[in-house]
């Protein structure tokens, strides 16, 4: 739980555990329906993108995560998961047991990836934004 210790029976700082929710909020769309996270992983991509055009047209090195004609957002959602989050998200579960269930959203959502590409989520996304334009009339 949320108690002192975490599952490996190691004291861990009030400090120290807030920090470590306020990291799993800031990443939670991770581990949100694979849905919901879709949306997220074209929001976080969109930024990282912008951010690489911004170096480039500042003659900078562009960050590798940041290389839209290098990267795909598929993959770099992949990539987060397997080497970043994901043993991050590992090592909370150790330390707050009861989000385990949540996390386990986090591995379903990695498997779903692996059935998308660029192509197939930027036309959903689109999709989304021209229903969103368009709402239907609310009827009762």
């Amino acid at each position: 739980g949320f108690g002192g210790q975490g599952a490996e029976g190691l004291r861990i700082p009030n400090q120290l555990k807030m920090e470590l929710i306020v990291k799993c909020a800031d990443t939670s769309n991770v581990i949100r329906p694979h849905k919901v996270a879709r949306r997220w992983a074209i929001r976080v991509t969109d930024e990282f993108f912008r951010q690489g055009d911004l170096e480039a047209q500042h003659g900078l090195e562009v960050s590798a995560i940041c290389d839209r004609k290098k990267q795909t957002r598929v993959g770099i959602q992949k990539g987060f998961i397997d080497f970043v989050i994901g043993p991050f998200y590992r090592k909370i579960a150790t330390v707050f047991p009861s989000l385990k269930e949540d996390i386990g959203q986090l591995w379903i959502n990695r498997e779903c990836w692996d059935s998308w590409d660029d192509q197939t989520l930027e036309a959903e996304d689109l999709q989304f934004r021209v229903s969103a334009l368009n709402p239907k009339p609310y009827s009762l």
